[in-house]
């Protein structure tokens, strides 16, 4: 279904409006690079004489931020084009124009309010202060009704798909708003205060840093280390046979030593040893703490989950009391849970865990779950699966619920195996992919189970986040590691999108 427009004999009046309002769009298309471009003159026009880039650029940033200006100039530019194809009179440019008069009114309604509102409320306001948003709204009522009239005047083809995509737009504004609001704007704060070397709950003056931040986060580097060798020129062994290797700073360049590099991990291959150093050593282990606790839980969890949510899908008697039943470790918050488990995995038989596994003999002695370097993350996983399998359920459960059973029926028919259904069915993907955004979101971004149980022995990333900003006091560093953080799980949920395929659904 298509909209078809066709010019019909047009009046000068009319003709005149069109140019009137295609001129408008373009005047508020310029008016919004002025906008723009008063906001960075104000910022300059208060820099001091010999003030730093960063400084003014920090102050630009401080005041409008970088959401604003973006809106501002990509607006403007939206509206610049939508005139452009006014006086080509379009067809689908006054459909556009038609909708954007609309959020006009819409927000010049909602001006208004708060208007009277202070008129009411303040003692120095006045009538006065109301009439340029009533004028503006009254002129955007009266354009968006005269184009409704008088779409006869525009030509061109508008698909059935374009309305369709307008009406859409126009239901997601008031969402984007709420985003920009709640979300984009709470990160835009972050993501400035990682610029600089702001201290938190300091009254010392804040400096723009630039991108010093993260590249202190990030710095790593990969170097051989050669083996110590003694006068017959063979490599130097310890005690425990173990060949000796010489210290990094010993055989490498200096700037290993300047920049504080301190190694994070190694190998060793034959008489040589591969090593992993970074300057923020805490960081980059608790990036591999984090994914290696994230990694295995969530997959895990994927599969217990999808095997009991096939299970209480079927029909057996009890199926409503199960369903209940499995949510029970969900409920319980993890606080709770943490110190629960703390108590059963004590490393002595007064351990619910170590004394069932001594007696069965898999064990020849109580084990060090939380004390044990070895253990720690393992025992953390296994609380996470206990606790939050039966998430992973309920949600794979309403995937399968919703599959249809003619298409087991047509498989059977086929001659399709049961395993062979199970992984070609693709209406359980969309499910697949919420579970594992949810559940790797909190995994990626978990403190509560490493802060109880673990403390300052082994860090995540969130809680050497919650280290560096309460116990360091450097806010913008921690705005750093914050940012970070949220880029390693969009990230993660652009993989499970494009993995799972999601988008072609």
């Amino acid at each position: 279904m298509v909209i078809d427009n066709k010019p019909r004999p047009n009046s000068s009046t009319s003709d005149l409006l069109v140019i009137l309002l295609a001129g408008l769009f373009l005047l508020l298309g310029v008016g919004a690079f002025g906008i723009l471009a008063s906001n960075i003159g104000d910022a300059v026009g208060l820099a001091q004489a010999g003030e730093a880039f960063g400084t003014t650029l920090l102050r630009f940033l401080n005041i409008y931020g970088i959401i604003l200006p973006l809106l501002l100039l990509g607006f403007g530019i939206f509206l610049i084009l939508l005139g452009t194809r006014l006086f080509r009179r379009e067809a689908r440019a006054a459909a556009w124009a038609r909708q954007v008069l609309l959020w006009a009114v819409v927000a010049l309604v909602v001006l208004v309010i708060q208007a009277i509102a202070e008129l009411l409320t303040q003692p120095g306001a006045t009538i006065l202060d109301t009439l340029p948003f009533i004028l503006v709204g009254v002129l955007s009522a009266a354009g968006y009704w005269w184009l409704g009239k008088n779409m006869h005047l525009f030509h061109g083809v508008e698909t059935l798909s374009e309305a369709s995509s307008r009406a859409a737009w126009n239901l997601l504004v008031p969402t984007i708003i709420v985003l920009i609001a709640v979300a984009a704007r709470p990160l835009e704060r972050t993501f400035i205060a990682s610029l600089t070397d702001q201290r938190f709950a300091s009254p010392r003056e804040v400096s723009f840093v630039g991108f010093s931040n993260y590249a202190r986060l990030l710095a790593i580097r990969i170097d051989a280390i050669p083996c110590v060798r003694d006068e017959a020129g063979a490599c130097e062994t310890r005690a425990d046979g173990s060949i000796q290797f010489a210290r990094p700073r010993d055989v490498l360049d200096p700037s290993y030593g300047e920049r504080r590099f301190r190694e994070v991990s190694g190998i060793n291959i034959g008489e040589t040893r591969i090593i992993l150093s970074a300057i923020d050593r805490d960081f980059i282990q608790s990036i591999g703490n984090t994914l290696y606790f994230t990694i295995a839980s969530v997959t895990l969890e994927l599969i217990l989950g999808l095997f009991i949510a096939m299970v209480i899908n079927s029909k057996f008697s009890g199926r409503g009391l199960m369903r209940a039943a499995m949510l029970v470790p969900w409920a319980i918050p993890t606080v709770v849970s943490a110190r629960l488990w703390e108590v059963m995995l004590r490393d002595n038989q007064s351990g619910v865990i170590n004394h069932f596994f001594v007696n069965i003999g898999l064990f020849p002695a109580s084990q060090a779950w939380l004390a044990n370097p070895d253990l720690q993350i393992p025992a953390l996983i296994l609380i996470d699966v206990w606790k939050t399998t039966p998430f992973m359920a309920l949600v794979l459960l309403a995937g399968l619920q919703v599959i249809p059973n003619d298409l087991y029926e047509a498989a059977d028919v086929d001659g399709a195996s049961k395993v062979r259904q199970f992984f070609s069915m693709p209406l359980l993907r969309p499910a697949i992919a919420v579970a594992l955004v949810f559940r790797t979101l909190d995994a990626i971004r978990v403190f509560d189970l490493f802060q109880v149980l673990l403390g300052r022995g082994r860090l995540s990333m969130a809680t050497y986040n919650h280290e560096t900003l309460v116990a360091n006091q450097e806010l913008g560093y921690a705005s750093a590691i914050g940012v970070l953080i949220f880029a390693i799980i969009l990230l993660f949920t652009v993989i499970y999108v494009r993995v799972l395929g999601v988008n072609r659904e």
